[in-house]
């Protein structure tokens, strides 16, 4: 429960951010742009990580040579603006200013892949990263293929996972708080639900990830979606987002189907081919994915562990 003065400020917060919502698409985005940039220039210690994992990556041939690490990173910060403003439009107005604005390549026969996992208790995993709106992503691609998910979160404050959870719930998805455990999730399949999950961060806390190359260099991967998979039959959809032109382009690559013998051989040699496609993706598109994190950094503690 929230307390009195966490109240007052979630409704402080809706009150200041709710003429935002209502400003035309294009204007908000410019604004949402510049937000993003003044960002990059503002905040010398992000603006480091994102440049310098920009030319670690055309260092390891993962990037073209002649990408500017400069002008990347700050074309995407300008997306994490324009992410956040749409999100606000999101959080007051819904999805409708949306609809008319994406297109979906890929994903036959995905609908009658997510009516086979409902029917038999198996579930589905749709898997995504930091690219585009990945708060849109799911909004949509629920409403393409027609049916509800329970989106993987972690808890970020009071206020923020609010907030988020406001977005994320629209058109009756729902969410669960990664840190409620995988007993939660499997129930959620088990029952023929879809998980949705972002796999493009460090996993550096416990012993779920594992070192698999990313973009030419080791990085801590998470397994956990595909345990899950592999615990229950689960398929696994990988789709990554990107906008241009005021429009929003989703690609859905080939499903994934576990063993049915649940056998974990096939985890790592997985996890290794998310992040093959991811990679491409990336390459294809590097202003469109977050790059202010740090995504291949891997505590001494990690080291000597696969």
């Amino acid at each position: 429960m929230r307390s009195t003065k966490e109240r007052a400020a979630l409704a402080a917060f809706m009150a200041l951010t709710f003429p935002l919502a209502w400003l035309p698409l294009s204007l908000a985005s410019a604004i949402g742009a510049l937000g993003g940039t003044l960002f990059y220039y503002l905040v010398p210690s992000r603006r480091k990580i994102a440049v310098d994992n920009i030319r670690e990556a055309i260092k390891n041939q993962a990037l073209d040579p002649n990408l500017n690490p400069m002008t990347t990173a700050r074309r995407s910060f300008a997306n994490l603006g324009r992410t956040a403003m749409e999100s606000l439009r999101i959080l007051h107005r819904g999805i409708d200013s949306f609809r008319s604005l994406y297109e979906v390549s890929g994903g036959q026969g995905v609908k009658e892949i997510v009516s086979y996992a409902r029917e038999h208790g198996q579930g589905m995993i749709f898997l995504t990263a930091h690219t585009g709106n990945w708060e849109l992503t799911t909004l949509l691609i629920t409403e393409e293929f027609d049916f509800r998910a329970a989106v993987v979160a972690r808890t970020q404050g009071p206020i923020s996972d609010s907030v988020l959870s406001r977005i994320r719930t629209q058109g009756g998805n729902k969410v669960i708080l990664k840190h409620e455990g995988a007993k939660v999730m499997l129930k959620h399949l088990r029952s023929g639900g879809v998980l949705g999950t972002l796999f493009d961060q460090a996993d550096i806390v416990g012993p779920g990830g594992a070192k698999i190359i990313f973009m030419g260099k080791p990085a801590l991967t998470t397994l956990g979606p595909l345990k899950l998979a592999a615990r229950t039959g689960a398929r696994v959809v990988p789709l990554f987002s990107r906008r241009q032109g005021g429009r929003y382009y989703y690609e859905v690559a080939p499903v994934l189907t576990p063993p049915s013998d649940g056998a974990r051989d096939w985890l790592v040699p997985t996890a290794q081919k998310l992040n093959d496609l991811l990679g491409d993706f990336i390459r294809r598109f590097p202003d469109q994915w977050m790059w202010g994190h740090r995504r291949w950094k891997i505590p001494e503690s990690r080291t000597d562990k696969s």
